[in-house]
């Protein structure tokens, strides 16, 4: 067994609770990296199944996470015939609901690099390989993707997860943009302050990764918001044009 499934006793329960539903099980993001924090990470799982999950498995997905009862597990499930199209949605547990999503390029990079392999076969051998130049382009997409979307909602950015999301994004997304590598949380949020970002937000997004409390009034918060909203929008700006010129 991978030591590093320890950490995750609740992974290797999936695996044991779907039986010959899976065909692999592997875990990427921060547990594949050695940058797991316990009760403050999520879990990033991708399960590979034969095909498409017809109603009766999807029934059997949910209850199985429902019963687990993980929050922090999140567990993609990729059809072996649609793996190598990073365009298609994959039934997705995340956020205690199943829902259809793609499986990012920066997930396949990371299922490329140095996964968990909780069973099945490398995942070399069902995804297509990623040049330099594709994980770049893909850290500018995946970034894009989604937080372009998320400027527009002004009252989200009030809320800690919101900000401690968005700018370890950004940082994570620079450093692989430039540097055609992936990056840990915890080095993109040193990287932050290089990024132009306030000392004091970033010491608020160190403080709730170690697990500690931050207070601030509505005013403050609201304040915060608006700074952070302008740095995500321009780093999304700088690192799409940034791609599209190299």
């Amino acid at each position: 067994m991978d030591p590093r499934l320890e950490q995750v006793p609740v992974v290797l329960a999936l695996a044991e609770a779907s039986g010959g539903d899976l065909a692999g099980l592997y875990v990427g993001g921060s547990l594949a990296s050695g940058d797991y924090r316990p009760g403050i990470s999520d879990i990033d799982a991708v399960a590979l199944v034969e095909h498409r999950p017809g109603a009766p498995l999807r029934r059997a997905v949910v209850a199985r996470h429902r019963q687990l009862g993980a929050t922090a597990l999140h567990c993609v499930y990729v059809a072996r015939p649609e793996a190598t199209d990073p365009t298609v949605k994959h039934w997705t547990w995340a956020f205690e609901e199943l829902f259809r999503r793609p499986l990012g390029g920066i997930a396949r990079a990371e299922l490329l690099a140095d996964p968990v392999v909780v069973h099945g076969p490398a995942p070399a051998s069902w995804l297509p390989p990623m040049t330099v130049d594709a994980v770049r382009v893909a850290a500018a997409a995946d970034l894009s993707g989604y937080w372009r979307t998320a400027l527009r909602k002004k009252r989200v950015w009030h809320e800690d997860v919101y900000v401690d999301q968005a700018v370890t994004a950004v940082a994570r997304a620079d450093i692989t943009v430039e540097q055609g590598r992936l990056a840990t949380k915890s080095e993109a949020i040193a990287h932050l302050p290089r990024l132009g970002l306030r000392e004091d937000i970033v010491a608020g997004v160190l403080r709730r990764r170690a697990g500690e409390g931050t207070s601030l009034t509505s005013v403050e918060r609201s304040e915060r918001g608006a700074t952070v909203r302008r740095f995500v929008a321009y780093h999304l700006d700088r690192l799409d044009e940034l791609v599209r010129v190299s």
